[in-house]
């Protein structure tokens, strides 16, 4: 994942360029390079915290990943709430890299359960075909995530 205290160089999060992704706020596509306000960040936040909470309500889904995956997903639910109760229209720098290393967890974290979800996603049969709507629904929340940190970033340390 590397280490994102002290700012994040270009647009490289948690191993992921999100420099020219495109996501969805607010049911609008919204590219990820544009200058954030406060309240669009907020709002980002907001919107991967339920889809947080939807991921997480599909245990029976994540367990075919692995026993462990439900944890995972509570565990990057939970680093997202952390880092949507930190923000503040006037942070320090401090503050926005803790709110930053927060995401950039979520992303980590959400990107092994992704990792895992294609692998069973490949196989055959009824295990295989449970896990492929989480596979199609973590990329985009992924994104989500990263393009939260480099709006942090954007917002708050000057990048």
């Amino acid at each position: 994942m590397g280490d994102v205290s002290g700012g994040i160089h270009g647009s490289i999060i948690a191993g992921r360029d999100v420099s020219g992704a495109t996501i969805t706020l607010g049911g609008q596509p919204t590219p990820a390079s544009k200058q954030p306000s406060f309240d669009e960040l907020r709002q980002l936040l907001a919107e991967v915290q339920q889809e947080l909470a939807e991921l997480a309500a599909q245990k029976d889904a994540l367990k075919e990943i692995s026993p462990a995956t439900p944890f995972t997903a509570q565990g990057a639910e939970q680093s997202v709430k952390d880092a949507a109760a930190k923000i503040e229209p006037e942070m320090k720098p401090e503050e926005a890299g803790s709110v930053q290393k927060n995401l950039a967890e979520a992303t980590s974290l959400l990107g092994g359960i992704l990792d895992g979800a294609k692998t069973v996603a490949e196989k055959a049969g009824a295990v295989g075909k449970a896990v492929q709507p989480l596979a199609e629904m973590l990329s985009p929340l992924i994104d989500k995530v990263a393009v939260a940190a480099l709006w942090v970033a954007r917002l708050w340390l000057s990048v």
